[in-house]
């Protein structure tokens, strides 16, 4: 710790890309009434639904722009001006030393990387100036230091899964512990390619859509559950030491007020409970409160068999009987699966489920299953009262594991 005594974190400001909508605001709104974001795309899969950004970049990027940016920093960087522009007019810009960029991605700039295979084996020319510079996993966070003049730090996470999780968790320790006073966390993911999609579903953790009700096959928790749909998007949210964050006269939204993080060491794609049960127990031993506390959990919920019922699990041991007496919904269920960003996006739901005190809701959640048995929210949006502290689960390949705790602002 940088020589201060620890200090509280705010989030002041929050953007997101999404298959749900282009905003925040669009982006709750149809979470919490049910919509779905998954659709399907002839292209891409004759079976398969995903979660596609509908967003022009014309209207964002210049066409130089565009030649030097791939799909992944594009949607970084927007979601990174939203936050900044919601996090009001007296931040000043440029950031400087003080401040810092933390995001995580699991492949970075896939599309251009694709396009220099493409280029080197003659299946179609090149587009962009120049493929390093668009493809490599830094760029994102590399595009956001460069526009808000950040100069304190600038890391980048790649853990699959847990990556954005992550580096919001880092960037909280960071300020906390004095060594910055601004931070711009979250992550992006861009991997609806066609080769991609194919290891995925090879993988068999990729849900099958019925043409009766496309969007709809992404059921976490219901015992009909197959897998999720692969999503794209972004997320990101300022976070601010609480003294910074006053006197320049912000309003906070939410605090942050734990993070932990684990390895499994067990196993590249199977999840390992005792692995998720230290993760969740050291983010409540930094929050240094009773796990009674939680009053909202969001899941890491993918709609696989083991992996639901292992969390499901998780938190009946961590929580006890408390386990039944509050909502645990996975919003995978609407969005897909956003990979890297999934992490930050859920966070920004769980955030804006403690600021309105509506939870989201786990969507197309259809059959009870005996494995998994607690409140998941089906359908829409549930209203709640009194929720103080609420958790976000992210758990990844490779096992790693992130949880973040945070608390409605007083």
């Amino acid at each position: 710790m940088n020589g201060h005594a620890a200090r509280r974190v705010v989030v002041t400001g929050m953007g997101a890309v999404t298959p749900l909508g282009n905003n925040v605001e669009d982006f709750f709104s149809n979470l919490i009434s049910g919509a779905t974001g998954i659709r399907m795309v002839d292209e891409l899969s004759a079976t398969r639904g995903f979660g596609v950004v509908d967003v022009d970049m014309a209207a964002h990027f210049s066409v130089s722009e565009n030649r030097q940016l791939d799909r992944v920093s594009q949607m970084a960087i927007i979601a990174a001006k939203q936050a900044i522009d919601s996090a009001g007019s007296t931040l000043s810009l440029p950031l400087g030393e003080s401040a810092g960029v933390f995001f995580g991605t699991g492949m970075g700039g896939a599309e251009s990387l694709q396009e220099g295979y493409f280029d080197f084996y003659k299946i179609t020319p090149q587009k962009k100036m120049l493929i390093v510079l668009a493809a490599m996993t830094h760029a994102p966070a590399s595009h956001i230091g460069l526009r808000y003049g950040i100069q304190g730090e600038s890391q980048t996470y790649s853990s699959a899964c847990s990556s954005s999780s992550v580096a919001i968790g880092e960037a909280f320790r960071r300020i906390r512990d004095g060594y910055l006073d601004v931070a711009l966390a979250g992550g992006a993911e861009a991997l609806l390619l066609p080769a991609i999609i194919q290891s995925w579903i090879d993988m068999k953790v990729l849900c099958k859509e019925s043409s009766d009700s496309p969007g709809t096959g992404c059921r976490p928790f219901s015992a009909d559950r197959d897998g999720f749909a692969l999503a794209e998007g972004a997320g990101v949210l300022v976070l601010e030491s609480l003294e910074h964050a006053l006197q320049r006269g912000a309003q906070p939204i939410a605090e942050i007020v734990g993070y932990g993080v684990s390895n499994d060491a067990k196993s590249l794609s199977k999840p390992d409970l005792q692995g998720q049960k230290l993760a969740f127990r050291r983010a409540l031993a930094d929050a240094d409160i009773a796990p009674k506390k939680i009053g909202y959990i969001n899941a890491h919920g993918t709609a696989t068999k083991v992996g639901d019922a292992i969390e499901t699990d998780l938190i009946k041991e961590m929580l006890g009987q408390h386990a039944y007496r509050i909502p645990v919904s996975s919003t995978k269920s609407a969005h897909g699966h956003l990979l890297g960003a999934t992490g930050a996006v859920e966070m920004i739901a769980t955030i804006l489920a403690l600021k309105t005190q509506i939870v989201p809701p786990t969507t197309h959640w259809s059959q009870a299953d005996s494995a998994c048995d607690l409140n998941y929210v089906p359908q829409r949006g549930m209203p709640v009262k009194d929720l103080e502290y609420a958790a976000s689960n992210s758990f990844a390949f490779g096992g790693s594991n992130a949880v973040l705790i945070a608390r409605n602002y007083r």
